[in-house]
């Protein structure tokens, strides 16, 4: 009992663990302004990484270079050592060979007599088929039918196909809503000056812009959690150049894409797969009673 106490108690430790580890928040910030983009991640305060690439990301690649370094050093002083030193031989000596003599001349054989030819081997009868196998053959072949009828099953139809995407897609909106609702953009700012030399022109690509912009705002705003900052967009009529500075900041916590995971399995199992498992019963036996 003591033995299954602690291991419950280290059960539950673990599972503490990472329950607080998915509920830490990813955060990330990205600003263009003066023409200068920096950018950043964090897993809570922890520097993932930045524009400046620094943070636990390039530490992780530095470490992990430096380890392929030494191994692939190690390896060729290995193969260096286990090579051996190929030592220079003098040349050989030159040796005059003596003239080739000349074959002897062809011999012909007499002719064999009839007592010297030896008739062939007889070739030894094939054994015996052993009357046992025929019995055992039918028997795997049988059990080995059975099991193929046991393992294969019928191919799926492309309407069942359909039916298991559509019923997956129906399972999973209101849990990918979930994850996007758990998306936070917060801190949005927008500093726009639309400049042109012509003034139609100008007021032309203003209206263009600022009607794509408001209308990204607000399909993000059904997505997302969306804060704003500042939105503040100008003609610049007597701007030579645009400015187009904008910042944001993002966060979202793992636990929700697991919590969110956990619904669509929950969803699909009670609300989709289990009731067509038992309608399929029952539309079987219904067909075997009227055979």
């Amino acid at each position: 009992m003591l033995v299954l106490k602690i291991l419950l108690w280290i059960l539950l430790a673990v599972l503490g663990i990472i329950v607080l580890i998915l509920c830490l928040p990813i955060r990330g910030a990205v600003s263009y302004i003066d023409n200068k983009l920096t950018y950043s991640a964090h897993y809570s305060v922890i520097l993932l990484y930045n524009s400046d690439k620094k943070g636990l990301v390039p530490l992780i690649l530095k470490w992990k270079k430096k380890r392929d370094e030494k191994k692939k050093a190690k390896e060729e002083a290995a193969n260096a050592a286990s090579t051996p030193e190929l030592h220079e031989e003098p040349p050989a000596e030159t040796v005059s060979e003596p003239p080739a003599e000349s074959p002897p001349p062809h011999e012909e054989k007499p002719p064999q007599t009839a007592e010297e030819v030896k008739p062939e081997a007889e070739e030894a009868p094939p054994p015996a088929d052993d009357p046992f196998d025929d019995i055992d053959e039918p028997l795997e072949e049988e059990s080995s039918k059975k099991k193929k009828k046991k393992k294969e099953k019928p191919p799926k139809t492309l309407i069942e196909k359909i039916d298991f995407v559509l019923d997956i897609v129906r399972a999973a909106d209101r849990p990918i809503l979930r994850i996007f609702k758990g998306v936070k953009l917060y801190e949005l700012y927008i500093d726009f000056i639309i400049a042109g030399g012509d003034a139609y022109k100008c007021a032309l690509n203003y209206g263009r812009i600022s009607g794509a912009l408001y209308n990204v705002l607000a399909w993000l705003s059904v997505l997302f959690n969306v804060k704003l900052k500042t939105i503040d967009i100008n003609p610049g009529f007597a701007v030579d150049k645009s400015r187009w500075d904008a910042a944001g900041k993002v966060k979202f916590r793992p636990i929700t894409a697991v919590v969110a995971g956990i619904g669509l399995l929950l969803t699909y199992l009670f609300k989709f797969l289990i009731p067509g498992v038992l309608q399929d019963r029952k539309l079987r036996k219904q067909a075997a009673r009227q055979k």
